[in-house]
């Protein structure tokens, strides 16, 4: 008979995102992840195969709560109500964020297959939601938000290495002055 589970997969996908985060691509163990949860890197072994598929099912399993994130963002169009998107989505990074370890992992979606199929799928459902929210720009609605997605991100990376003041702070001025520009 076969042994009851301590620790359900899907504690352990939860469990093991920080430590993944933290530690960054080069520096995740699965001995690390088996000593927060408990159980032996063994177990890590049988029940995911690998390690590379334990790390693609932890971000898919973030996908699915980004997804469920996505399904609370404000309704309306508007300037105000994107920023404001864009400003909540710096809190995914935390509140102390290290941009460091996130663009190592930001590297990992560059460079593999699974983890880029996964970064393209979240950033298209998000844009998604901005196109819906956006107001009559010059531009296609499409355009604009991958326009701002770069703003966004391009904001993030210049907090990361000029921090001022904090970071939904920060992206709020940037994206605040690009629809200044547009003249909204």
């Amino acid at each position: 008979m076969p042994r009851r589970k301590s620790i359900s997969d899907d504690d352990i996908l939860d469990h093991a995102l920080p430590i993944m985060v933290a530690a960054g691509p080069s520096g995740f163990t699965l001995a690390d992840l088996a000593k927060e949860v408990g159980i032996a890197p063994a177990t890590l072994l049988q029940r995911f195969g690998d390690k590379q598929t334990l790390i693609e099912r932890v971000f898919a399993r973030d996908n699915e709560r980004f997804v469920a994130w996505l399904k609370t963002l404000p309704e309306g169009v508007g300037a105000d109500v994107v920023i404001r998107i864009y400003s909540d989505a710096t809190n995914l990074f935390g509140d102390d964020p290290s941009m460091a370890d996130h663009l190592l992992w930001l590297r990992e979606d560059i460079r593999d297959p699974a983890l880029n199929r996964l970064a393209r799928h979240r950033f298209k459902l998000f844009r998604k939601e901005i196109v819906k929210r956006l107001p009559p720009l010059p531009i296609p609605a499409d355009r604009a938000a991958n326009l701002l997605d770069a703003q966004y991100h391009g904001a993030v990376v210049q907090w990361a290495l000029e921090p001022r003041g904090k970071l939904s702070d920060f992206v709020t001025r940037s994206l605040k002055d690009v629809f200044r520009l547009c003249g909204l």
